[in-house]
């Protein structure tokens, strides 16, 4: 007769120790071997000592290498090593079969301190594998040799952050001498010539030189943008922005390393110090409208802004001083594009009166319409904005890193160069959806409001404001400007803003479709342009 005791019955419910770690006990390790820049990895320097040590160590331990990982160059720096992770994948694919990861010593295994006690513990812990330093034996089945590997693992990173140290005080002594010891800006390369390092300038680099002559003729980043990119430049109207910003370009070196200064460069000019500057005064003295940089003259506030058909160029102005009467005229020469300054403005104006809010048309229902719209095509913008803004911070930090381990000789240049032509290309499509999300407006119905006020006032706000308003009314209606095509003596409209192009919809009682949504408002991402809409004169 079997008897029970009371104890039995609950055995069932008994826990196992989590603190009962089950180390594998199978004869199957795993070899990883690293080294931490490319050129120790193309002369095999310690990569085939580290192999041999270990193979010895296997064959006399009575121990069967599964697999090999590693062989190549590796920054210690994270652990999110190529052949790193596909050794962890391996191991976990595996588990219970590898007792064991081989290394040399424990800063070939990792260098992050803290993150690689926790990793070592985990391998431990969750696949009682062990990680063993053939030049540095410790057993790790017991709490003093747990110890004694994870003080081994933080002298690693200690070890490490000397070096950075040292390395970072380097980098800032080399910039307070001028020399650039990162990656250079677009448009340069690193060459060296008898051993010495020099920047120069590339063959892109001479293409964007002449962006600094056509910005100070007074063309706009858009058209400076267009011209690179039929160059075969690869740009967008922000880094453009950021090349005239950049005092690099003048043979000056500014970087957060200097704390705020900048300094002399022994680097390559690529424009002179002057023409830096007057483009910088340029760039600061415009508004978000886009005014013209040149002189304003009142006589002709079209210049710049119209451009012709035939050649795409802008026109300029000048006076018959004998007659005392202005023109405008392509400035390709040849061309012989040339209109009277009265013909011009009269053309203008009754251009401009096609997009004026009539009288006798009701207010409230366009202002219904206008905010709807708006409220549509721009619903959840600042969620975007937010997200956008999120993704672009961290390709900036993702750029920064690479460049400081470059410079560590943590990286090679051909991987740095594959890393940041990645990122940088990341950078460039986050900062176009950027651009393309439209800007808040905190009150709509108050900005359309002064919309339709400014659009009953339209010609008379032109005719009879000094230039700089007329400039304003000009690119506010028509961003991207006019062409004039001389065949035909009128204007063609690449571009209207959609505020006023909504309100000659409406107002030339053309109407909207079954939503009440214009029909050419459908492929639009945005309702107004990204520099907005403000009235040009207090109302």
């Amino acid at each position: 007769m079997n008897t029970l005791k009371p104890t039995d019955v609950f055995a069932r419910f008994g826990r196992q120790s989590k603190t009962n770690i089950q180390m594998v006990t199978t004869k199957e390790v795993v070899i990883y071997t690293r080294v931490s820049s490319k050129e120790q990895a193309d002369k095999n320097l310690s990569l085939e000592t580290q192999k041999r040590a270990m193979d010895e160590f296997a064959r006399r331990s009575h121990l069967n290498v599964a697999e090999y990982f590693g062989g190549t160059y590796e920054s210690a720096k994270t652990d999110g090593r190529k052949e790193f992770q596909r050794m962890l994948e391996y191991i976990k694919k595996r588990k219970g079969k590898i007792s064991q990861i081989l290394v040399y010593s424990m800063d070939r295994f990792s260098r992050t301190g803290g993150g690689a006690i926790k990793l070592a513990t985990d391998l431990r812990e969750k696949y009682g594998v062990s990680v063993f330093a053939v030049t540095q034996p410790t057993d790790t089945a017991n709490p003093s040799g747990v110890l004694h590997q994870n003080i081994q693992l933080l002298f690693s990173e200690y070890d490490n952050q000397l070096r950075k140290q040292k390395a970072m005080a380097g980098m800032k002594e080399k910039f307070e001498k001028g020399i650039w010891v990162v990656k250079p800006p677009q448009g340069y390369d690193i060459i060296r010539v008898n051993d010495d390092r020099k920047i120069v300038l590339n063959e892109e680099g001479k293409k964007i030189k002449k962006a600094w002559d056509w910005k100070l003729s007074g063309m706009k980043n858009e058209a400076i943008v267009d011209k690179l990119r039929a160059m075969g430049v690869n740009m967008y109207k922000q880094q453009i922005h950021k090349i005239f910003m950049n005092p690099f370009y003048c043979g000056m070196i500014s970087h957060g390393m200097l704390n705020g200064r900048v300094i002399e460069g022994v680097h390559e000019q690529m424009v002179s110090k002057d023409v830096f500057l007057k483009v910088n005064g340029f760039i600061k003295s415009s508004t978000k409208y886009g005014v013209p940089h040149c002189k304003e003259n009142e006589n002709v506030p079209l210049k710049i802004f119209v451009k012709c058909s035939d050649c795409e160029e802008p026109f300029t102005g000048y006076v018959v001083k004998s007659k005392g009467l202005y023109y405008y005229k392509c400035r390709t020469k040849g061309c012989k594009c040339n209109r009277s300054a009265k013909q011009m403005h009269d053309l203008f104006t009754n251009h401009l009166g096609g997009y004026a809010m009539k009288k006798d048309v009701a207010k409230t229902p366009l202002l219904y319409q206008l905010v709807n719209t708006f409220e549509r095509l721009t619903k959840g913008e600042p969620e975007q904005e937010k997200a956008i803004k999120e993704q672009l911070n961290e390709v900036g930090k993702k750029i920064e890193t690479i460049e400081e381990n470059h410079y560590l000789n943590k990286m090679a240049k051909d991987a740095f160069d594959r890393f940041f032509g990645k990122y940088n290309t990341e950078k460039k499509n986050i900062m176009e959806q950027l651009e393309k999300l439209a800007g808040n407006i905190s009150n709509p119905k108050t900005y359309f409001k002064a919309a339709i006020i400014v659009s009953q006032k339209l010609c008379f706000l032109w005719e009879k404001s000094n230039v700089s308003i007329k400039e304003r009314v000009q690119k506010l209606v028509f961003p991207e400007g006019l062409f004039y095509e001389r065949e035909k003596g009128a204007f063609r409209t690449p571009k209207v803003n959609l505020i006023f192009k909504t309100i000659d919809y409406f107002t030339s009682g053309k109407g909207g479709n079954k939503k009440g949504l214009p029909p050419f408002l459908k492929w639009q991402s945005r309702f107004a342009e990204r520099v907005g809409f403000e009235p040009t004169v207090p109302l």
